[in-house]
């Protein structure tokens, strides 16, 4: 009897190895007892999968807000320094533009997101003192580009956090799952000793080589850190 590997998508033990199980054991009247027993391992296994989707589509829609305040950040930024160029004849060299951007706009625009936030306080201080009306006009919409970056950055990092807990809970449950998989052979190995080969028969055997490598790459991969 071969047994599903542990590596094995959560979604491939419940849909295939225990729904082929718990069909069999429901079919045999005599073993109510641990079909029950098994049917509550699938549902935790199922409540444990349907958890970490709906965290990982938080996350990757959490995502794709926090991308969409950073292009509306990059926006704003990249208006004042439209702004301050037309002030200053399109001179990148000119005292002006080389005190908002001394390295280049895009130095801020193409910054690790935290350190776009560090620079957009530095430019909104010295907009504060700014005495061009045209230019310190900016601070406003600067201003508000960057409290919305800040708080998708910050959901975005709670959002991985969350599916971070919730794939390794689906982990714990994978394990705990199995546990009961293998405790129903053993039992039903016992149940039918005068029989050995009937009790496989409640089982999906696993494939094995290739088809078992291939299988285990269906698992979704631990999340990755959130880039900021």
């Amino acid at each position: 009897m071969r047994l599903p590997s542990q590596v094995s998508s959560g979604a491939k033990l419940l849909e295939t190895f225990g729904l082929y199980h718990l069909t069999r054991l429901k079919a045999d009247k005599t073993l109510k007892e641990m079909a029950d027993a098994f049917e509550k391992a699938q549902g935790r296994l199922k409540q444990r999968i349907e958890a970490y989707k709906a965290a990982e589509a938080s996350a990757m829609t959490a995502m794709a807000i926090r991308d969409g305040e950073d292009d509306a950040f990059d926006e704003a930024i990249g208006q004042l320094a439209l702004d301050v160029l037309k002030a200053t004849g399109n001179s990148k060299k000119s005292a002006l533009y080389l005190k908002y951007f001394p390295d280049g706009m895009t130095a801020v625009v193409g910054a690790p997101l935290e350190a776009e936030l560090q620079k957009a306080s530095v430019i909104l201080a010295k907009l504060a003192e700014e005495e061009e009306t045209g230019i310190a006009a900016h601070a406003g919409p600067i201003r508000t580009a960057l409290e919305a970056l800040a708080a998708a950055i910050d959901t975005h990092k709670s959002a991985m956090e969350v599916e971070m807990q919730t794939y390794g809970m689906l982990q714990t449950e994978k394990v705990n799952w199995l546990d009961t998989y293998k405790k129903d052979y053993r039992d039903l190995t016992r149940l039918f000793y005068k029989a050995p080969k009937k009790a496989e028969g409640y089982f999906k055997p696993a494939s094995k080589g290739d088809k078992a490598d291939k299988e285990a790459k269906k698992e979704p991969e631990t999340p990755a850190t959130p880039k900021v």
